[in-house]
């Protein structure tokens, strides 16, 4: 135990020194306990606005029975809980250290809600709310699905009352101004963006663009300068040839915003995917989108007829899958162990009946025949949604993540989400609830999070083909919902241009807020930490060391026979257990994968049934009884990284040996891998990861084990070797 202190609290021990307790000094108790004040690691421009000393803060899953001491700060970024123990967390190590926020902090923009807890009852106290008496325990949920409890029984009340205000008043921002974003002050020392990751805010990187993907018939078009013929697109974007900025301008006015035909991706074969709004209802001129259509076919080498798939009939709504997301919400987030183990009994059902892997099929199914008709029938594309800012940016970059090996590369990725979604318009201050204002409390729906997960679907059936890991793409996910970074702030590219020219005007000094962009990682973790990115098993990284194994080559995937277009409305919904494991059965035995997928060839996934499965590393990563020490796929990624070390290690020993002069530059860490060969860092891993690596550290062990339960059936079949001794000796179900 470092830091010489266990500050776990029993209330049953404490109840009878209360009255002595409140009548000392919280700031000189803190002095003589831990060596000093507490304070909250700041950033610049940060401010605290209230603090509380002396409060508890429970683990929601050990029934408020312990608790850890410390102090409470509310600032304008976070809620930050402060405490000199350190008895959880020695395995430092073993968990990802984000730089902006520590291990108890919460960003505002991360709150879901808040309630307090009284005599057993609990309620839900209302944003912006002015709370008089006392609290009692305050519960805390947030969006990433941690439950957060503090309890105030030994803070003064004034203090109490005045923390409380505050995260009600911050944590519920009514406008996009009030976000830290635009108050941090990172000075003139702090490196801004990264040059691999294209912003699209410039000509150059949209022609960079064209010049990878070589698509004929398509131009950059200036029409949108300043925003002028829509406040939802881009400034420059590309269109047909054939058509004139000045086309342009005469037809947007008949689309909805104003939104043109917008070019996504070609295929080398010359047919396009290509991204379209309905027409306005008010307007009669059809002429217009048949215009953009002729025009769209006319880039195809054989000028044929374009296929418009409408993404409103085939995919689920952002309200249904508000709705799915909720009930997946309230399965992942149990209150306790009586909950958790209630749910558990009916695992399977509850799971189907959140229909949130129905949703995924749907997108994933759509995609995969989208890409099938560009790639194999050699046909233009055009998804059509009324918008075309939310599902239309899951499936226009869900194909390219299929038929588009750069876009599953680190870099690739990231710029297809900034291309696709960030100067696209998809409206993130509105689906991820940045904003709590009345007229906007329908509008959140996580579309972006089901476009990750569908990504995390890709991942676990062609694990050799992306260059990034799940942490990856949960981290992103978490980063969405950090108030620091603009990326994923705004509705549009002309509300982030907007709000700097207001910020700019309130300053009175000339200067725009420094926005930041989360492709700036280096801003959130160490190099170190950033490790944890990179994919132990991916082909572009193997083929240096097995430079002609048959699998670097351009292999065709066949697609899947599932792959079908159909309205969503009138698909079979969830099917029961015994029918949906008949169902995965037969659509793993129609599906013809080859054996070796290649990293760089097209990827059509299983969509259905058994081929799906629950990203538990994002949805159930802090659910203690869900975790299996040694287990699951951290420990697998543990010996994947030795190995791949193990092959650096080797080429750096043939390379010294063929060339008689040992590379001194070249070292173990230079493989990427963040578990390495020659230092495992001093652990076991079945002793010391867990099924939540990097988030969760290992709690207590006296708890009842998931051994034999539904929920353990399910765990298992998410990875093969992972639970295999267990299963011997306790039978599968």
């Amino acid at each position: 135990m470092s830091g010489g202190f266990k500050s776990y609290v029993n209330m049953n021990e404490v109840e009878k020194t209360e009255p002595e307790v409140q009548k000392k000094d919280v700031k000189k108790i803190a002095n003589e306990v831990f060596g000093g004040p507490l304070e909250p690691k700041l950033l610049p421009g940060e401010l605290v606005i209230a603090e509380g000393h002396n409060v508890l803060k429970f683990d929601s899953t050990d029934d408020f029975n312990h608790g850890i001491s410390g102090a409470l700060f509310c600032t304008n970024f976070k809620i930050s809980f402060v405490t000199a123990n350190r008895s959880s967390y020695d395995l430092g190590e073993l968990r990802q250290r984000n730089q902006l926020l520590s291990e108890h902090d919460i960003a505002l923009t991360c709150v879901e809600a808040i309630y307090q807890v009284w005599n057993g009852k609990k309620k839900r106290l209302p944003p912006g709310s002015n709370i008089q008496g006392r609290v009692g325990i305050l519960e805390i949920h947030c969006k990433d699905f941690r439950i957060l409890p503090f309890s105030f029984k030994f803070t003064p009340k004034e203090a109490e009352r005045n923390v409380v205000n505050a995260i009600l008043h911050h944590a519920f921002p009514t406008s996009l101004d009030l976000l830290f974003a635009f108050e941090y002050n990172p000075g003139k020392n702090l490196r801004i963006g990264i040059a691999d990751t294209p912003e699209f805010r410039a000509v150059k990187d949209w022609e960079r663009e064209l010049s990878r993907v070589h698509p004929a018939g398509w131009r950059v078009s200036f029409a949108n300068t300043n925003f002028k013929m829509s406040d939802t697109l881009p400034e420059q974007f590309i269109v047909p040839s054939s058509l004139s900025d000045h086309d342009l301008n005469n037809s947007s006015p008949h689309f909805v915003d104003g939104r043109v035909p917008l070019w996504s991706w070609s295929h080398p074969n010359g047919s396009s995917l290509v991204r379209m709004v309905e027409l306005r209802s008010d307007t009669t001129q059809t002429q217009y989108l048949e215009s953009m259509l002729r025009a769209i076919e006319s880039t195809h080498p054989e000028k044929t007829k374009a296929s418009v798939i409408d993404l409103g009939r085939l995919c689920p709504s952002p309200k249904y899958i508000q709705q799915a997301y909720y009930k997946l919400r309230d399965l992942c987030m149990p209150a306790g162990a009586e909950d958790f183990w209630a749910a558990d009994q009916k695992w399977y059902s509850l799971l189907d009946g959140t229909k949130w892997l129905q949703c995924v099929s749907a997108c994933l199914s759509v995609s995969s025949a989208v890409a099938e008709r560009i790639a194999g029938s050699r046909q233009t594309v055009v998804l059509r949604e009324y918008d075309g800012r939310d599902l239309s940016c899951v499936v226009s970059s869900l194909v390219q993540v299929i038929l588009d090996c750069h876009t599953r590369t680190l870099v690739g990725f990231q710029s297809l989400v900034q291309r696709e979604w960030v100067v696209s318009g998809h409206r993130f201050t509105d689906r991820l609830h940045h904003v709590h204002a009345k007229d906007k409390e329908n509008e959140e729906s996580p579309v972006f999070l089901l476009f990750l997960d569908c990504v995390w679907q890709l991942l676990q059936q062609f694990p050799s083909c992306f260059e990034f890991t799940e942490t990856y793409l949960t981290t992103l996910w978490d980063s969405a919902r950090v108030p620091l970074f603009a990326t994923f702030l705004f509705n549009s590219e002309r509300d982030r241009y907007v709000a700097c020219m207001d910020a700019k005007r309130d300053k009175n000094d000339n200067t725009s807020p420094t926005l930041m962009s989360v492709w700036d990682w280096s801003l959130q973790f160490s190099d170190q930490d950033r490790l944890l990115f990179n994919n132990p098993l991916y082909g572009g990284k193997l083929a240096e060391y097995f430079p002609e194994h048959p699998s670097n080559g351009p292999t065709v995937v066949p697609p899947n026979p599932t792959n079908t277009l159909g309205s969503f409305k009138s698909r079979n919904k969830w099917k029961s257990k015994k029918k949906q494991k008949q169902a995965g059965a037969s659509a793993q035995v129609s599906f013809t994968a080859p054996s070796t997928p290649t990293y760089n060839g097209p990827l059509f996934p299983i969509n259905i049934g058994a081929g799906l499965k629950l990203w538990t590393q994002c949805y159930m990563r802090w659910i203690p009884w869900a975790h299996t020490v040694g287990g699951g796929p951290p420990s697998e990624y543990f010996h994947q990284c030795l190995l791949v070390d193990e092959l650096h290690i080797l080429n750096m020993k043939i390379h010294d040996l063929e060339t008689s002069k040992p590379d001194e530059h070249n070292t173990s860490q230079d493989s990427g891998m963040f578990f390495t060969f020659e230092s495992p860092r001093g652990f076991d891993a079945n002793d010391s990861l867990t099924s939540a690596f990097p988030y969760s550290p290992i709690g207590s062990m006296d708890r009842k084990s998931i051994v034999g339960t539904p929920l353990f059936s399910f765990l298992r079949r998410m990875s093969v070797s992972s639970y295999n001794g267990a299963a011997a000796a306790n039978g599968d179900d």
